[in-house]
This record gives structure tokens, sequence and C-alpha cells, in this order.
């Protein structure tokens, strides 16, 4: 008896209640599991029907997968273009040895008019080397910028992007022959040969700074698409005030009196207004064939 006694307050607190309980509850749930799956209980009105087709959205977009889209492809990514650039530095990088002094010489060919050429100046193959260098990098950034800015000029029938940039440089430097021609001519025809040779060294001087300034805009235009009319605003800017500050130069060279004005004015308009709207009037043209 001490035993058993001993036993029975040594058995779990749980109620004896709440065991019978637990096996009542799990026979009336195996007793109902037959009539859940009995058939006749399974009726046709109980099934999805097509009423509830108006409130669904097709097929799920994970069960079908994103739609392709083609990547843009910027236009730096062009190969050609590539090359193209690699060229360009590559023949800078050959060319502007000692690239200080010729900026400083640059900088005086464009802002300083003298009576006479100094007799010191001494004008070697090298400064002959490097602005050719700096006139073919004008060249070069005006074709991309000309191609960024109007885009609707079409030369050949369907260029490609490396085509239509070949044939902008070709204009650009067409453009610039003729503005030499222009300008040797002008300066032999109205004024003393040393003047002369110093403004078309300006000249020469205006377009070299001008075309390594223009080089930061090419870029931006061809590798940063999102910027592009933040890129043409500057290149604009840059061009304006090179033209600005050679135009100054030609007035100090050429004007003496007030008659001479009129050679001046008549100056701007044959050189520096008519074929910049002459060039914008044929591309329109060549756009509409």
């Amino acid at each position: 008896m001490p035993d058993e006694a001993s036993a029975l307050f040594m058995a779990p607190s749980r109620p004896m209640y709440h065991r019978e309980e637990t096996a009542q509850d799990t026979a009336t749930a195996v007793s109902k599991i037959p009539v859940a799956f009995d058939t006749t209980h399974c009726r046709e009105t109980d099934a999805p029907t097509d009423r509830m087709a108006a409130y669904t959205t097709g097929r799920p977009g994970y069960a079908v997968g994103m739609i392709p889209v083609p990547r843009p492809t910027l236009p730096g990514h062009d190969t050609g273009v590539l090359a193209l650039l690699m060229a360009l530095f590559l023949l800078l990088t050959l060319n502007c040895r000692h690239y200080t002094t010729f900026l400083k010489t640059f900088a005086q060919d464009l802002l300083k008019v003298r009576e006479r050429d100094n007799a010191f100046d001494d004008h070697t193959v090298s400064e002959s080397r490097i602005i050719v260098s700096l006139v073919i990098s004008l060249c070069v950034c005006e074709g991309v910028l000309i191609n960024a800015a109007f885009p609707w000029i079409t030369l050949l029938p369907d260029p490609t992007l490396f085509t239509r940039i070949v044939i902008l440089c070709g204009v650009a430097a067409g453009y610039y022959i003729w503005q030499f021609v222009a300008y040797a001519t002008v300066g032999y025809l109205f004024t003393q040969p040393g003047l002369s040779s110093q403004w078309m060294r300006g000249f020469n001087a205006s377009q070299a700074l001008l075309g390594l300034c223009l080089v930061i805009p090419t870029l931006g235009v061809l590798f940063r698409p999102e910027i592009a009319e933040v890129s043409l605003m500057l290149a604009v800017l840059l061009y304006i005030a090179a033209r600005i500050i050679f135009i100054c130069k030609g007035f100090k060279i050429f004007y003496h009196n007030y008659f001479s004005l009129i050679y001046f004015i008549l100056y701007l308009c044959t050189l520096e207004i008519v074929p910049l709207l002459l060039l914008y009037r044929a591309a329109r043209i060549i756009s509409q064939f």
C-alpha cells in the first residue's frame, strides 16, 4: 500500500478526464473521415465556374516571364567610331610634345597683334605638326557633334553611324580649308604681309585650341547620351567664344578709321555669317532627298 500510494502521488498532475476527452475527439474525427470523401457530397455547383473569369488577370507574369527588350546601343560603342577616336588620341599623343609651350604660343598668336613679325619667332616643323593634329581633332569632334545635333541629316540612302560621322568630318575639313583659303586671300589683298601672317596664325591657333576643347563635349555625346544636350550647348559656346576672339583680332588688324569699318562689316557677312547659313540650308535640302 505505501508503494501504491507513493506511485499514485508521483503520477503526472494532468487530470484523467482530459486524457479521456482527447481519445474521444480522436475517435470522432476518425469516424468523420469517410464522409469527407463520399462522392455523394461532391456537387457540380461547388466547383468554380466561368463567372469568375471576369475577376481574373489572366496568366500570371511569373509563369510567362519577362518580354526581352533590345539593349540600347550607345554611339560610342560603335566599332568604327571607337577606332576613329583611338587613332585621334594616338595622333595627339605622338605629336603633342611640350604641349605647354605650344599652348602658350597659340594664346599669344590668338590675342596679340604686333606691327611686324618678331625676328626671334621660330615656327618649327613640330609646331606645324601639332597644329595639323589639333585641326584633325577639330574636324573629328565637329563631325561627331554635328551628327548628334542634326540626326535628320542623311547624306546616303541608309548610312551607318560610322559612315555618317566620317562624311560629316569630311564636311568640317572642307569648311576649314575653305576658311583658310578665304582668310589668306583677304589678308593678302587688304593688309600687309606681316599682319596677314599674324592673322592666319591667329586663325590656326583658334582652330587648334577649339579642337582641344571640343574633346570633352564629344566624349560626353558619345558615351553619356543623357547629357547630350548639355554637351552640345557647351560645344556651341566654345565655338562662339573662339570665333569672337578671332574676330576681335581681325578687328585690331583691319580697323584703321571709320571707312575701314564698312569693309569689316562686309567681312563679317561674307566669311562669318553667310557660309554657316549656306551650310545649314544645304543640309536641310539634302535631308529632304
